[in-house]
């Protein structure tokens, strides 16, 4: 055990970029005291455990466990995973952690799995009606046609598709998706400080992935984001995230119909409005580098600040309409009903007190009666 504790430690604090004095000073013990963990010297008192656990930002079992047990969790689930995930080794292990827990709900219920159908697409150019048409087929999928998407999650969600929407403060990172050939498809999306309209992208974005290179889901190796070939990839993800996301047809009558308004389109089709721009690129009407120029120009004498990329003009999605991990929780509550799990695990599992999971619990029956 104390070799499985030190390689943990180690890891995970190197995962963080902190030094062992850092961590020291954080947790209240001796940087000697550390090191002698580290190096499997000396058995952690069970208190100190804790401490290191909740300042790595993670369980005591994953300090615990050894690091094969730990990868066993997850079966053949395989990731096409963002830099972020692959070198914060204490970022991975929760990502492990949550989906091994949504697998186990929905295995507990009897929920079939799901994962989009495959079809390798490694470039844009030359194949841009195939993806549209690809687009177009998932569109029918979930049975919306043209028509713009109310809710992009829930109707994703719907399918079976796995999705946890969780704010994780790693920048530049929006997003990941896994595969697993027995336990189907799961998406991460970020929310913390991203609007809606990016993670709505963000979720199209991965489907795209898991329809058109499914040969990079691979676990634990590393993605090469800076290869021309990868960056054709992640240009073939984004088309396919903006046809799905807008039926060609449907964008040109609305064009023609709201003579070419950004704000109009943009609230109309429920998306960012550097989507809407891109659509307008391809239309050959302006040139998506000039009208951003032109947008961020209007914005600052208008407003007097710079329009960041994080930003979004208004009318702007708000988060009450789009509500966090419907699906996951249906799970658990299916799960608790029919008694698969204890109501002590169903309220850790929503973030609950027991109290607040039994008013919420009785407040659903008495609405079933009315």
């Amino acid at each position: 055990m104390k070799e499985a504790i030190a390689h943990n430690l180690t890891r995970y604090r190197r995962g963080l970029q902190i030094s062992e004095d850092s961590l020291a000073q954080r947790v209240g013990l001796s940087v000697e005291t550390i090191v002698s963990y580290e190096q499997g010297l000396v058995l952690p008192h069970s208190k100190h455990l804790s401490l290191l656990a909740k300042h790595l930002g993670v369980t005591l079992d994953d300090l615990l466990n050894p690091v094969d047990e730990t990868s066993s969790k997850l079966g053949n689930f395989c990731f096409r995973a963002h830099s972020s995930f692959t070198n914060n080794p204490a970022f991975a292990t929760k990502i492990y952690n949550l989906l091994a827990t949504y697998t186990a709900l929905e295995t507990a219920i009897s929920l079939p799995p799901y994962a989009p159908e495959t079809t390798p697409c490694d470039r844009v150019e030359d194949n841009e009606n195939r993806i549209q048409q690809v687009a177009q087929s998932f569109r029918a999928r979930l049975g919306i046609g043209d028509t713009p998407i109310a809710n992009l999650f829930e109707s994703v969600e719907e399918l079976g598709l796995k999705i946890l929407r969780l704010p994780i403060e790693e920048k530049g990172f929006f997003g990941l998706s896994a595969f697993s050939l027995t336990q189907g498809a799961f998406v991460l999306v970020n929310t913390h400080q991203i609007t809606i309209e990016r993670q709505l992208f963000t979720l199209a974005h991965e489907i795209g992935h898991l329809i058109f290179h499914r040969d990079e889901y691979q676990d634990p190796s590393p993605i090469a984001e800076n290869t021309e070939a990868q960056k054709a990839r992640e240009r073939v993800a984004d088309y396919f995230a903006s046809h799905l996301l807008i039926s060609p047809l449907a964008f040109e009558q609305a064009c023609r119909n709201m003579d070419y308004n950004l704000l109009k389109l943009k609230a109309y089709f429920r998306v960012s409005y550097a989507t809407i721009l891109k659509r307008f690129d391809e239309l050959g009407i302006k040139d998506y580098g000039s009208m951003i120029k032109e947008l961020n120009w209007r914005y600052k004498q208008e407003k007097g600040h710079t329009l960041t990329k994080d930003m979004e003009l208004e009318p702007q999605l708000q988060d009450r309409d789009f509500p966090l991990n419907q699906r996951y929780q249906m799970l658990i509550g299916k799960a608790l009903k029919q008694e698969k799990i204890s109501e002590l695990k169903a309220a850790e599992l929503l973030g609950q007190t027991i109290e607040s999971l039994r008013v919420d619990r009785r407040n659903l029956e008495v609405y079933s009666l009315v």
